[in-house]
């Protein structure tokens, strides 16, 4: 991508994400994030960090960009002159700049005919301070996590690769070049060839997804995760991959998929729309930390096939709840729970006693801070907990 085009390309980012793109300007958009993936993670973390960013610096921005609006108001009305001076002034030496020297008349007349949009670039320019250092510690955190390789990568070098992460607290979703949408949770990494789509369309993931991946017959779209590699053609399904957790769960919403299990190469596993499979990614941490308190009769299948559960009130997905910004679970063990709660809320939970750790609850959380989501679990189970920064301890009560 040229310079040009980079700035082209970041000032369309720019108008994205103040509302300011026309239907036109997000359909040119759309196509360059296309032709370059490697724009959506600082894209994303962008546009979150401008979400929650303190709208007191908006409003600063917006009183400095009305004050600088009347003060040449009032030097219009004294019959200044705004076109070269005020007008251009602050793109002297830059493209835009050049480009009004030597205009016609007529030219600047309609050059101080556009003030309306001209004041809507000011406004671009007046967020950049709030984002400018976000964009540089993304770029500088994307380019120091993706494997640099050559132009060209003959046989038996390192391709060049593509990685979106997501961290604790926070999710994001984005489009992949074959229109393939991927919704990523918290504390989850998806990583693809730059030349995804163009021989074939393989991804890898750590964490979990939802997957809308786009029909191509003659280009299965594979997932490679730790325990299982899953084939499609064309549906939408949720992978659950996180390394500590003790399954690995996938959820399939239409369409269908195959499984294969990485220690059971022989074995194809294919889902129906409505059923999860579970796995358990070792069969030691399906039971409790003391074995000998297990009975056989108790012990869980390693391969498990089974309906996903709904919310009884809002009827929603409890697996792919996350997607819609709600923390559901249902007859959840607190050491499982616990994991999605680090995740969800971007702590870390330690429980005093083993004990603690199978305490069951259901719930469904959306909009509750951790501790309040503390305090209603404790309404239901005999537990106290201590919060220092981002440090959450259980103890028994």
């Amino acid at each position: 991508m040229g310079q040009e085009q980079q700035e082209h390309t970041w000032d369309l980012i720019a108008k994205k994400i103040t509302g300011e793109a026309t239907s036109d300007e997000l359909k040119v958009l759309e196509e360059l994030l296309r032709a370059h993936p490697e724009l959506f993670y600082p894209l994303t973390t962008i546009a979150d960090f401008w979400k929650s960013s303190n709208p007191g610096d908006r409003r600063q921005a917006l009183e400095a960009e009305q004050a600088l609006d009347r003060h040449l108001d009032r030097i219009k009305a004294l019959g200044v002159d705004l076109g070269a001076e005020a007008g251009h002034g602050a793109n002297q030496g830059s493209p835009a700049g050049d480009k009004t020297q030597g205009m016609g008349k007529a030219d600047e007349d309609e050059t101080r005919g556009t003030e309306k949009p001209r004041r809507r670039s000011r406004r671009l320019l007046l967020i950049t301070p709030l984002v400018l250092l976000t964009v540089v510690t993304v770029l500088l955190v994307y380019r120091s996590s993706s494997p640099q390789a050559p132009a060209a990568t003959p046989a038996g070098e390192a391709k060049e690769i593509s990685e979106v992460v997501t961290h604790n607290g926070s999710r994001t979703n984005l489009l992949l070049p074959d229109g393939t949408r991927v919704w990523l949770n918290a504390g989850s990494r998806l990583t693809y060839e730059k030349t995804y789509g163009a021989e074939s369309r393989e991804v890898s993931l750590t964490g979990e997804a939802l997957f809308d991946v786009a029909h191509n017959a003659t280009r299965p779209f594979i997932i490679h995760a730790a325990h299982v590699d899953i084939r499609v053609l064309g549906t939408r399904f949720n992978l659950k991959s996180y390394p500590t957790d003790r399954t690995t769960e996938t959820t399939l919403l239409k369409g269908s998929i195959e499984v294969s299990i990485k220690d059971r190469p022989d074995e194809k596993i294919i889902l129906k729309p409505n059923e999860k499979l579970v796995i358990a990614n070792d069969d030691s941490t399906l039971h409790r930390r003391d074995p000998a308190a297990y009975k056989p009769q108790m012990t869980e299948s390693l391969v498990n096939i089974r309906k996903p559960a709904y919310d009884s009130i809002t009827g929603i997905n409890v697996e792919t709840s996350w997607v819609e910004d709600r923390l559901i679970f249902q007859d959840e063990a607190f050491a499982t729970l616990s994991k999605d709660m680090e995740r969800w809320y971007g702590v870390s939970i330690h429980f005093t006693r083993p004990e603690l750790e199978d305490l069951h609850f259901t719930g469904n959380f959306q909009k509750e801070t951790v501790q309040q989501a503390l305090e209603a679990l404790k309404l239901t189970a005999p537990f106290t907990y201590t919060i220092h920064e981002n440090q959450i301890t259980i103890y028994e009560k």
